[in-house]
């Protein structure tokens, strides 16, 4: 009996230590994510055109299917004076026309923006801002003759473009008003950029590629002034406005200002559904003395993650 009672007794001095060591070790507070914004979204969007044999015939019409995709996601911390952003924005698209695979979109954009609240509406800020295109990209039918096997001679395909070729590095210190979340404007003397051609296969004219002198693969450029503006707006229920307009002033040549912007509209149907309009123009005299305008228009699925929620 005495050996039971003394075992239950080693059992109870046991649980007992166990339970005060237990009251000790305070649990680890779970880690205080409160001070980021996330939004995620990706999703695909389609276009389609066919006719019948008659129609064709008679009218010229061609028959297309396209395929287009992009992925999305955008984080700000904020926390006290301190505010940093990163947004990450990638699409590409492809269109069959009965001629091949040709693109239709193709973006990387990357921007990071850390900044220091110094009045309700102002922060002091440092930016860094990357783009570049996933694949290659052609003039086509501006190339050489070529000799096909069946004698007949065709225009070739001209390479005018690949991954880093041309790419964008952008530097800046300087101003931002944000009086709004919607919108903010950032004011950047002195910004630096480079343009990066890597792919010294593509094309020149006139004896650069887009502005890199031939045979070097870098071009360093300061500028007087750069301006930013960013606005993501609902202007309806279900329709949302993001754009973006950059203007690059050059310190030795103020003739010749950069000019970009990037717009993308999109309406939902449903949950899933949504329509998507992007308008792309620019104006940079070392690519064209031309406004260049290339817009995409699709119907498909989009999936959004807000703050890790669906």
């Amino acid at each position: 009996m005495f050996k039971y009672q003394h075992t239950i007794l080693s059992l109870l001095l046991l649980v007992s230590t166990l339970t005060s060591l237990a009251q000790e070790v305070k649990p680890e507070a779970p880690k205080d994510t409160t001070y980021w914004k996330k939004k995620t979204s990706f999703g695909a969007t389609f276009n389609q055109a066919s006719f019948n044999d008659a129609w064709q015939s008679v009218q010229g019409a061609r028959g297309s299917v396209g395929l287009n995709v992009f992925f999305n996601a955008k984080g700000e911390y904020t926390r006290g004076k301190l505010n940093w952003v990163n947004d990450l924005q990638m699409q590409y698209g492809l269109l069959d026309n009965g001629q091949g695979l040709r693109k239709t979109i193709d973006r990387i954009f990357f921007d990071t923006k850390l900044g220091e609240r110094i009045s309700p509406h102002w922060l002091f800020i440092a930016n860094f801002n990357f783009q570049t295109q996933f694949a290659k990209g052609y003039n086509y039918g501006a190339g050489p003759d070529v000799t096909n096997p069946n004698g007949t001679i065709t225009k070739s395909d001209l390479l005018v473009s690949n991954l880093f070729s041309p790419a964008f590095l952008t530097e800046s210190i300087g101003l931002e008003w944000k009086p709004s979340k919607m919108f903010n404007m950032t004011f950047a003397p002195g910004a630096l950029r480079q343009t990066i051609v890597l792919d010294q296969s593509i094309a020149p004219k006139a004896g650069e590629r887009y502005g890199v002198p031939d045979g070097q693969k870098v071009r360093n450029d300061v500028a007087l002034m750069q301006i930013v503006a960013n606005l993501d707006k609902e202007i309806a229920k279900n329709i949302n406005l993001k754009c973006r307009y950059a203007v690059f002033v050059k310190y030795n040549n103020l003739a010749a200002i950069d000019n970009r912007l990037d717009a993308k509209f999109t309406a939902k149907v449903n949950k899933y559904i949504s329509t998507t309009f992007d308008v792309i123009v620019q104006y940079f005299q070392d690519q064209s003395m031309n406004v260049q305008v290339a817009q995409n228009l699709g119907v498909g699925f989009l999936y959004n993650f807000n703050d890790g929620k669906k």
